[in-house]
């Protein structure tokens, strides 16, 4: 059986766990409550030695980090991962949420939200919702004439983006002007295997 080690609010982690249940691929789920440091910890630090969440252990005792990585690995021969150039245009979205996505938005979720800390960020939250809006855009523009993000059809692409993006009001951004957007995020969370990031939102 995999083992996921990750966190509560980690959006990566929460990746994985919306495709492992997409599958229905039953796995152990190991939680981490990061302030407490146990990432930092030499048992963790052979699996991956910056200490980060998610990891993925396979049942043959191998472990994978990096989110979109272990999305790849999963989805291998499942309608989640297509074959051809739409799988290429998969793995653009995957190198563009971790380029383009991940930093506007993660960041602006922990500093306002999980850290409470965003006067300490103000130029920096500025910067981030600058960029994020751009992205924002690009989806809304992309979004316009699709219901996923590659070939008609719900994939690992939207998952990965899914997850930071549906986050945003988190970090202070408003989604309303992005319709395209908003629309999209609903469908993904009307997809069979569906799982909210915490338990605190399945029983609101």
């Amino acid at each position: 059986m995999y083992r996921l080690h990750d966190s509560k609010l980690s959006g990566n982690a929460w990746k994985v766990r919306l495709l492992l249940s997409r599958l229905g691929i039953p796995f152990e789920r190991i939680t981490y409550v990061l302030p407490e440091g146990k990432t930092r910890q030499p048992s963790f630090l052979r699996m991956h030695a910056l200490g980060k969440v998610p990891v993925l252990e396979t049942p043959s005792g191998e472990h994978l980090f990096e989110s979109n990585a272990i999305l790849c690995l999963l989805a291998q021969g499942t309608d989640m991962l297509p074959d051809g150039f739409a799988h290429a245009q998969v793995m653009q979205w995957l190198f563009f949420e971790q380029s383009e996505v991940l930093k506007p938005f993660a960041s602006a979720r922990y500093w306002i939200s999980i850290a409470r800390r965003a006067h300490e960020k103000i130029d920096e939250i500025s910067a981030w919702h600058l960029a994020g809006k751009r992205v924002l855009s690009i989806l809304n523009t992309h979004l316009a004439t699709r219901r996923f993000m590659v070939a008609e059809r719900y994939s690992i692409a939207d998952i990965a983006l899914f997850v930071y993006v549906s986050m945003a009001p988190e970090g202070g951004y408003d989604l309303t002007p992005f319709p395209n957007v908003t629309d999209w995020i609903t469908r993904i969370r009307s997809q069979a295997g569906f799982v909210p990031l915490t338990h605190e939102e399945a029983v609101a």
